[in-house]
């Protein structure tokens, strides 16, 4: 049969005819395209690396300034201000934010897309360094940092019941054994206190021996020095003068000379001071099942495997022997995690794939049914030869986009097969032929269904932000596995389908003649005349159509199908933060954190399987990242802080947040507590709103921001309101006297002196292995513990003597902010609060703060400034981007529909099947009780390119139908619909059938996964319902107007 003789014309837009020809009647090749797909996309598939989340490039630039004893307006005014107004004029920075702590100023710069960091890095760098005397001068250097991708591989925990030292020690030597496997390079040790030498001076013998801490410090810098003194030339050879007597141990400063007399009386160090090789004076108390610990956390950059270094991890633990009395176990193993949830996606997508299958296999001839399977791995791996150049590996988000394109897949190959067996069944055409004619006859249809599916992920790939890339995995995964799925339709199915016969044998072929049989008087029977009778009353089925899309409408609108942006993704551990206000003593905080571990561990012993792993107990320091892949890490370190983590055990059958409110309860209250919150969400951000407040009148701002709280309180479902205009600890501003100024004293001179005594001077530092140590110089402990010691101590004054600090200066106390925020230059406080989403979503929240409580607030307050912040800014300056794209991809599918149609009304027919099948969708969600989310909208973007296919191919063959015979419109439709339902029905039962386990996962870890599945299972069936019957209305509605307008015309034309 010659090519003329097939049954359409290929526009030339289209593929190549001869390379279609080529592969059906060369099965070799075709068979040789196959084997590089499949065998090729294993072996590049082995090479990818796995991890949970894709990589991300976090697209921030760091400062930090530590500023040892500064009051956080100390810390505003001469770090942070200064910092922001030298970075604010650099290019490539989108906003600059800064916090202004006690003793530290953190200064963010978030840049702008497709910025590179480094450089953005660099020029910060600069304008730091051309800052006048900056830092000042009791401030370390400005630590500037591009945010690079890390991400965590395990956590191992030591514990122990010795001595604090022992234990540090012990963790040492375990990050000394990590740090020398070839694949480990990144090692932390986290919840210890950092080395310091103190050399601590009483106040009396100060007074004994005539000395300051200032005379104290100065000998010691003097004398701890490693100095080269050049070098001399002899006739032996040239010989290196150096002075090496910096000293690194404790002891070693003991001996260091403080004061020689004339008659050769020494006094040195340990005559006047007591020398302690310990820790930092920070109260910080680490606890793993009630032991004392150190947490070792190990990561591993971008391109570095997860898989690889924790099994040399593993096999590093297998044989290792921690020092006498300590214990080494794993907190938390990444790779667990991360085959759980692989493990959960492979899983679903093989049942999935199974059962597609076996209904294939009823409904079709072996051979067709199994080369319309195999579409599904050869289009996978042929997708996985081009992740690596793509930057795609395996994780979540690229298994989750493998399972939602498979539909689509499945959707293309039965198409296409069902139409060359069709052409082999109606006799005229056999063999390579028949094949070539199947294939040609649905290319045009098909290529543009891929071509719309393709344009309406591809926005995905232009938003920006963190989120934005993410999103983009998805888009790369879906177009790169459909490019290659019209490989396979196109070049390898045909030549599979143009030899041999039926591969079916009894009974399997008479079971499968029974169910063709009785598809077939399904259709002839019940189907084309009500699709018939649909036909005749088109308007009243247009409108049962219309009223479907409302009643969804009205579904989400009236809040009975509720949106959550995005679904709960169980974490592997809840944590619970306490908080008290700024100066609680360390007790308080530590006894509070005592009833919420005792809390945790009745809760494990009361709920079935005690699901409860480990728990850990942080006193002193709280977590300052979420969890997942926008975490950027970090800890807040003071004395009212305390953090109780409990971990997870896998295979749990109770969700996080179940045993979240049982452990919430158990609790109670925490009497003086500011705030008490709890953690059970894998975003953790996500469940929070969050508004800044900035306005130039303080006391009004702070009015602001309680009237704004107490609207949070009366929004339902709103938890754990706070604001981060805190008050501070308690300060003394202490001012001179004029008997001060009299006796020569400067502020400076009291400020040093005070200093010394209370914070202490830092003489040096050391580096002792990986550890560097502050030497610090100030009175012992038992001298700066209370008020009385601040009013006995004595200032030395420039002649020498000593005068009560009240005899030369006053004293008043006040209260500063526990921190200053600051955004773009504006002082800003922050207002957050968490949604209990078992009671109202974050959207109904958030749009009760932005349609109620800000209008009041600017009305009241003018001059306030209220910006969105945390998740929600993000969320929606992403749906803002993802919007205007959207428009741009619906003009681009319109563009490839009209070329294909030649028409400008026929697209519009085929795209009114989209929000049918959303609304299938919804209803869904509301038969099945799920809440939408972001992910459903996958689901729904994914069958809106089913929809399309499917409506396409219909609207095609009806077409055609009008332009081989003069048959009425009405009939035309009917036939195609009575011809393309046998696709319909199996690209149907396919893509719910694929998506079938997943509906009844009843794995915690499948929640997140299921809307998506709902909105594409349960919205292919509605969809498909609206397809035979409301697009054919459509179709004879748009036809009608046609007739009608050359009716019009015509007679114009005789008149």
């Amino acid at each position: 049969m010659s090519e003329a003789s097939t049954t359409t014309t290929v526009p030339p837009t289209l593929p190549d005819r001869g390379f279609v020809q080529y592969f059906a009647n060369n099965p070799v090749a075709a068979n040789l395209i196959m084997t590089l797909m499949l065998v090729g996309g294993l072996l590049a598939g082995m090479r990818l690396t796995a991890q949970i989340f894709p990589t991300v490039a976090p697209g921030i630039v760091m400062v930090t300034v530590a500023y040892p004893g500064a009051t956080p307006t100390e810390v505003e005014e001469g770090i942070t201000r200064r910092v922001e107004e030298a970075v604010s004029g650099i290019d490539g920075v989108e906003r600059v934010t800064s916090k202004a702590s006690e003793n530290v100023g953190n200064i963010t710069i978030e840049l702008k897309d497709f910025v590179d960091s480094k450089r953005v890095r660099d020029d910060v760098e600069a304008a730091v360094d051309r800052l006048a005397d900056f830092p000042p001068e009791e401030a370390e250097q400005a630590e500037v940092v591009a945010a690079e991708t890390v991400s965590d591989v395990m956590t191992l925990v030591v514990s122990s019941e010795l001595s604090e030292l022992e234990l540090r020690r012990g963790a040492e030597d375990l990050e000394q054994a990590l740090l020398g496997l070839p694949a480990v390079s990144l090692v932390s040790l986290s919840g210890a206190r950092d080395y310091e030498i103190a050399i601590e001076v009483r106040e009396e013998d100060l007074r004994r021996y005539d000395l300051t801490i200032d005379h104290v410090a100065a000998a010691i810098r003097r004398s701890s020095l490693n100095l080269s003194s050049g070098e001399l030339r002899t006739d032996a050879g040239d010989v290196l003068l150096r002075t090496n007597l910096k000293r690194e141990r404790g002891d070693e400063f003991e001996d260091i000379v403080v004061r020689a007399r004339p008659d050769g009386a020494i006094l040195r160090v340990g005559d006047v001071a007591t020398v302690r090789d310990g820790f930092a004076d920070v109260d910080l108390l680490n606890e793993y099942n009630g032991r004392q610990s150190v947490f070792v956390r190990v990561q591993k950059s971008e391109a570095e495997d997860v898989l690889v270094i924790a099994d040399a991890i593993k096999e590093l633990l297998s044989t290792y022997q921690p020092p006498a009395g300590i214990d080494v176990a794993i907190w938390e193993d990444q790779t667990v995690i991360l085959d759980a949830r692989l493990n959960l996606l492979v899983r679903n997508g093989v049942l999935g794939f199974a059962l597609v299958f076996l209904f294939l296999v009823v409904m079709l001839d072996l051979r067709l049914a199994m080369w319309v399977a195999m579409g599904v791995p050869i289009s996978f791996l042929g997708a996985f030869l081009l992740f690596d150049f793509l930057a795609v590996n395996i994780n979540m988000v690229s298994l989750f986009a493998l399972i939602m394109v498979l539909g689509v897949v499945v959707d293309d190959a039965v198409v296409v097969g069902e139409n060359i067996v069709a052409e082999q069944e109606a006799g005229h055409l056999s063999g390579p032929a028949a094949a070539i004619a199947g294939a040609h006859g649905v290319q045009g249809p098909v290529l543009i269904g891929v071509l719309t599916t393709m344009a309406a992920f591809a926005p995905l790939m232009f938003v920006t932000g963190i989120f934005g890339q993410i999103l983009g995995v998805v888009a790369i995964v879906v177009i790169t596995v459909l490019a290659m799925s019209l490989i396979e339709v196109f070049y390898i199915l045909p030549a599979h389908l143009s030899h041999g016969g039926r591969w079916s044998r009894w009974p399997l072929d008479a079971f499968q003649d029974w169910v063709a049989r009785g598809v077939r008087r399904f259709r002839d029977n019940a189907l084309v005349p009500a699709v018939a009778v649909a036909v005749r009353h088109r308007y009243l089925t247009l409108l049962a159509g219309v009223v479907f899309v409302a009643v969804a409408v009205l579904l989400v609108d009236t809040g009975i199908v509720r949106y959550n942006f995005m679904p709960n993704l169980e974490p592997d551990d809840i944590t619970a933060d306490v908080q008290f206000p700024v100066g609680t003593p360390f007790e308080i905080t530590r006894r509070a954190a005592e009833k919420i571990a005792e809390a945790a561990h009745a809760t494990n012993a009361e709920v079935e399987g005690s699901p409860f792993r480990a728990v850990s107990v942080t006193v002193g320091g709280r977590a300052r990242d979420s969890t997942g892949p926008m975490a950027t890490g970090g800890m807040d370190v003071s004395s009212n802080f305390a953090m109780v983590q409990v971990q997870l055990k896998v295979g749990r059958t109770q969700s996080a947040q179940e045993l979240e409110r049982v452990w919430r309860a158990k609790v109670g209250e925490i009497a003086g507590a500011e705030r008490l919150s709890f953690s059970s969400s894998f975003f953790s951000d996500e469940v929070s709103i969050e508004y800044e407040l900035a306005h130039p009148d303080d006391d009004a701002l702070l009015a602001a921001v309680e009237e704004m709280k107490r609207g949070y309180r009366g929004i339902p479902g709103m938890v754990e309101i706070d604001d981060t205009a805190n008050e501070g600890k308690r300060q003394y501003d202490i001012e001179l006297t004029a008997a001060g100024e009299a006796a020569g004293l400067t502020p400076a001179d009291v400020a040093r002196q005070l200093r010394g005594a209370f914070w202490g001077n830092e003489v040096q530092r050391i580096q002792r292995g990986r550890q560097e140590i502050k030497v610090m110089v100030r009175n012992p402990e038992e001298q700066r513990r209370s008020a009385r010691d601040f009013f006995k101590v004595r200032i030395r004054l420039a002649d020498g003597t000593e005068a009560p600090l009240s005899a030369v200066a006053r004293v008043q106390e006040s209260r500063d902010f526990s921190s200053i925020d600051r955004i773009n230059g504006l002082r800003v406080v922050t207002v957050r609060g968490r949604v209990d989403t078992n009671i109202i979503t974050t959207t109904q929240a958030d749009s009760i703060v932005r349609d109620e409580l800000i209008p009041a607030l600017d009305a009241r307050y003018p001059g306030l400034t209220v910006i969105q912040s945390g998740f929600g800014r993000e969320q929606a300056q992403d749906m803002a981007a993802l919007a205007d794209l959207a428009v741009v991809a619906l003009l681009v599918i319109f563009v490839l529909l009209a070329s294909k149609l030649r028409s400008y009304t026929e697209p519009l027919i085929i795209l009114a099947g989209v929000p049918l099948g959303a609304s299938g969708a919804v209803v869904g969600h509301f038969l099945l009780g799920y809440d939408l989310s972001f992910i459903s909208m996958f689901g729904m973007v994914a069958l809106s390119g089913v929809v399309v296919n499917d409506s396409l191919v219909m609207l095609d063959r009806y077409n055609k139908i009008r332009q081989a015979s003069d048959i009425a419109p009405a009939e035309a439709i009917v036939e195609a619909v009575r011809h393309r339902f046998r696709a319909i029905f199996l690209t149907t039962a396919t893509t719910a059938l694929g998506l079938t386990p997943m509906l009844f996962e009843t794995d915690t870890q499948a929640q997140f996964l299921i809307p998506m599945a709902v909105s594409l299972a349960t919205g292919i069936l509605f969809a498909s319902v609206m397809i035979l019957f409301v697009v054919p209305a459509l179709a004879m509605i748009v036809t009608g107007h046609h007739r009608r307008d050359e009716a019009i015309r015509a007679r114009s034309h005789e008149s």
